[in-house]
């Protein structure tokens, strides 16, 4: 029977790798983990949580997608029902608009008109091309450069530059064209025009007020301004991706310039208000529409950047703005920062973004975001075990110099208390200063009045020896009154003491 028991017993033959993590990272999983340990479930866990945002967040931009999409074509046959009932509201050009080709301002207009503002693609010869309204900064900027144009360039390349012009926008409004398609579009338009005006004898002979290169930094504006939205939301996943980061530089928010071995001494008000100013600076990069006016916010961020490492004695180099920079971006998180960066590199005049002091702290800033992106446990010099746990917010970092992600807060604190503490010794000795000041009053008052009452008696005037007697003749009869008073309870006391007296000693006598 025993034999028989044994064999009957359940054999569990488990081996030593089986109990090992999937991962094969060398620690003990568990069937709760899917067999993994704890690091690398948790590793797990907020990969796909980052994966679950990202796709959220890509559903929720695609029905705000189909939702403008379903907007813009009910406005497309409410203009065409429109256009049916008022056949005014159609430019199409006509003698007039042909013969103005005299006058390179009217030809800016009309090409205007019948070119960026058509909604886009080719039409059919019996079809009229739509009108489509345009935004204030649309507006501004095509009266800026027919301004521009009027002034400063003859009339048949005013002429050539709008017609190309017209056409460009017409192409860029394409639904067809994907970002890539409308970077390589518009930078073949400025290699183009670049070619056009290089060629022409008045740029060649300098004999106008303006270079080529300045009418080409015109256009640019005109094109960056006037086609902002087409131009900046090419792709709606390039939002999803600029979300994505920015919840990347939210899970970062303990990374401190100690974890990036930057001098910068924040315990100084000066450097952090340079900073401060730095993070703003970055963070209206996204106000803007110009290539230009985004770089100028770029160029100076990174001068407030040099002054904070100046105002903290550390030396302006290379080496030492790039962690700076880092900081700034994880500090600031400024919105689609790679949106703006995208836009720069795509539209942007080459001369812009491969030359000069701009060029340079934007390809500083492109590294940065890459760096972010990229930010791991070796990045920082620190374990993986304490990286994962200061992204998910199961640990603080600690409170030390260098990388304290509370440091800068405790330092405005220590200069609050100490500015507190030398606002109450401030206090005390005003206090004391108050008190000396109403003894020197009390002192002065009593010498002045016994000095006022010698003067009084030494030389009275004829008013105050009235006002005296008065004053004495008022005492003395406040004196007799009081006296008679006295006298009068005085006899009742002594009168009532002898009826008393007589009352007490009849049965006396009577007895006797």
């Amino acid at each position: 029977m025993s034999s028989a028991s044994e064999d009957h017993k359940l054999r569990v033959n488990i081996r030593n790798r089986d109990l090992l993590c999937v991962n094969g990272c060398g620690f003990y999983g568990t069937p709760q983990w899917e067999n993994r340990c704890s690091k690398c479930w948790q590793l797990l866990q907020n990969t796909q949580k980052r994966n679950d945002d990202y796709l959220k967040n890509k559903m929720a931009f695609r029905q705000f997608e189909e939702r403008r999409k379903l907007s813009t074509e009910s406005r497309s046959l409410t203009i065409k029902n429109l256009l049916k009932k008022s056949p005014s509201l159609v430019t199409s050009p006509g003698p007039e608009s042909s013969s103005s080709s005299s006058s390179h301002a009217s030809v800016f207009h009309s090409s205007a008109s019948t070119g960026h503002i058509t909604g886009g693609g080719s039409s059919s010869p019996g079809t009229r091309p739509r009108t489509r309204q345009r935004s204030p900064e649309s507006q501004m900027a095509r009266d800026d450069l027919s301004s521009f144009l009027s002034r400063n360039v003859p009339p048949t390349i005013a002429a050539t530059i709008s017609k190309s012009l017209s056409q460009l926008t017409v192409s860029i409004y394409e639904p067809r064209m994907g970002p890539e398609d409308l970077s390589a579009a518009v930078q073949a338009y400025y290699s183009q025009l670049e070619a056009y005006l290089n060629a022409q004898t008045v740029f060649i002979q300098n004999k106008l007020s303006v270079r080529a290169v300045d009418v080409m930094e015109a256009v640019e504006r005109y094109i960056c301004t006037a086609c902002y939205q087409r131009l900046f939301w090419a792709d709606s996943d390039e939002e999803v991706a600029d979300l994505s980061l920015q919840e990347r530089i939210r899970s970062l928010n303990w990374v401190t310039f100690g974890f990036l071995e930057t001098k910068l001494d924040l315990n100084k008000e000066q450097a952090r208000d340079r900073l401060d100013e730095a993070i703003n600076e970055m963070i209206d990069i996204n106000s803007q529409r110009r290539v230009c006016e985004k770089l100028q916010c770029l160029l100076r961020c990174s001068h407030k950047i040099f002054d904070s490492l100046r105002e903290s004695g550390a030396p302006t180099s290379a080496d030492e703005f790039l962690p700076a920079l880092i900081y700034v971006l994880l500090k600031g998180n400024p919105p689609l920062i790679q949106s703006n960066v995208r836009f720069i590199s795509r539209f942007a005049l080459p001369s812009r973004t491969m030359s000069g002091e701009p060029a340079y702290f934007f390809t500083n800033v492109s590294g940065a975001l890459q760096f972010v992106q990229d930010i791991n446990h070796e990045s920082l010099k620190m374990s993986r075990d304490e990286f994962e746990a200061y992204t998910s917010g199961e640990l603080a970092p600690p409170l030390n110099k260098g990388s304290c992600g509370c440091n800068q807060a405790l330092s405005s604190m220590e200069s609050s208390l100490a500015r507190m503490k030398k606002l109450i010794d401030e206090q005390k000795q005003l206090s004391v200063r108050i008190d000396e000041f109403e003894r020197q009053v009390s002192e002065e008052e009593s010498t002045l009045c016994k000095r006022i009452r010698e003067l009084v008696t030494d030389y009275p005037t004829p008013d105050w020896i009235a006002l005296r007697e008065k004053v004495a003749r008022a005492e003395a009869a406040a004196t007799d009154a009081c006296s008679l008073n006295s006298a009068g309870s005085s006899a009742r006391v002594s009168s009532e003491s002898d009826d008393s007296t007589s009352v007490t000693t009849q049965p006396v006598d009577l007895l006797q």
